[in-house]
């Protein structure tokens, strides 16, 4: 009976100090990621996009040429690590992209290819990139700094299928959040293949300019969209209801930017690591970021890439 009582208390020690040993981040999520969902696979995108008739192939040489993107940035991807793989996606081959991985969603292929506002053009391929093969994507003005390999920090290397960096926190805990005062980053996304965020994200986009186009009676091709739109459908409001859906989801609560703001560490929901602003937001000091962290993992420059296509090229 003794030897009886002791294995039962052994067996309920173990439990107790496993469970306390866990980091209390993880304890975020009521679900664990399975082994079996993709993982996030060794593949860079990046893409310069335009529209209308010129809908041609682009050359990286020409993107660079035509946004003045240094050679030192775009150097700064090549050779990726180990056995990661390279992407540069044009116009003509980012449509046939979409063509091929949605083509049992002719919605979401009629949305992309009627699109004729450049930012919104770009937004929009870069989550259906990642939602049909996953990866991670960057704008062309942005700098890897650390190797991709060590992008995820180790404790959480085997359960992040996402990876969202908060680009923007200078509200405060009292104040309501204004659509601007908190957001995530877009320049830099990371994500398995599939993930509900970007694939949430391409269905939102295509319900939201279906709706739109159907509520002014007109095609998608000739609507008139506001800066607001933007925000709204592809841009930084947009994303960041979707990830705040995403996380509310994993932990069956109500998480806000309360929840992350001025935070020092990363935290796991479910599957879905959030970082820092260090990690891909260095150096702003609006939101209080440190360019020279040792967390950065790239520096983006802000060229806005999508206004600058010369026609005449």
């Amino acid at each position: 009976m003794r030897i009886v009582l002791f294995v039962f208390a052994a067996i309920a020690c173990l439990l107790f100090l496993t469970s306390t040993s866990t980091p209390a981040i993880r304890q975020l999520s009521l679900r664990k990621p399975s082994v079996s969902e993709p993982q996030i696979p060794n593949q860079v995108w990046q893409c310069y996009t335009t529209v209308g008739p010129r809908n041609t192939s682009i050359t990286h040489h020409s993107a660079l040429k035509a946004t003045k993107i240094g050679a030192n940035i775009v150097a700064s991807w090549f050779p990726v690590d180990g056995d990661w793989s390279y992407r540069f996606i044009g116009s003509e081959v980012g449509t046939k992209f979409v063509k091929e991985h949605f083509k049992y969603q002719q919605d979401v292929v009629d949305v992309y290819t009627s699109l004729r506002v450049p930012v919104m053009v770009s937004d929009f391929l870069r989550y259906l990139l990642l939602a049909g093969e996953g990866g991670i994507y960057a704008d062309s003005d942005v700098e890897m700094i650390k190797p991709l390999q060590d992008w995820v920090p180790e404790d959480y290397r085997n359960v992040t299928r996402a990876m969202v960096g908060i680009e923007v926190d200078h509200a405060s805990k009292e104040a309501e959040d204004d659509g601007w005062a908190f957001r995530f980053t877009q320049h830099t996304l990371v994500a398995a293949k599939g993930h509900p965020i970007m694939t949430n994200m391409v269905r939102n986009v295509t319900d939201k300019m279906l709706a739109l186009a159907e509520e002014k009676h007109t095609k998608m091709s000739e609507l008139e969209l506001h800066d607001r739109d933007v925000v709204r459908i592809t841009g930084p409001r947009g994303f960041k209801d979707i990830v705040f859906e995403h996380l509310s989801k994993e932990t069956d609560s109500t998480v806000g930017w309360r929840n992350l703001t001025g935070m020092k560490e990363p935290k796991l929901f479910g599957d879905t690591l959030i970082v820092p602003i260090n990690f891909f937001a260095g150096g702003q000091s609006h939101s209080g970021s440190d360019g020279s962290s040792p967390d950065k993992r790239v520096q983006h420059y802000w060229k806005g890439t999508w206004r600058h296509w010369d026609e005449s090229m």
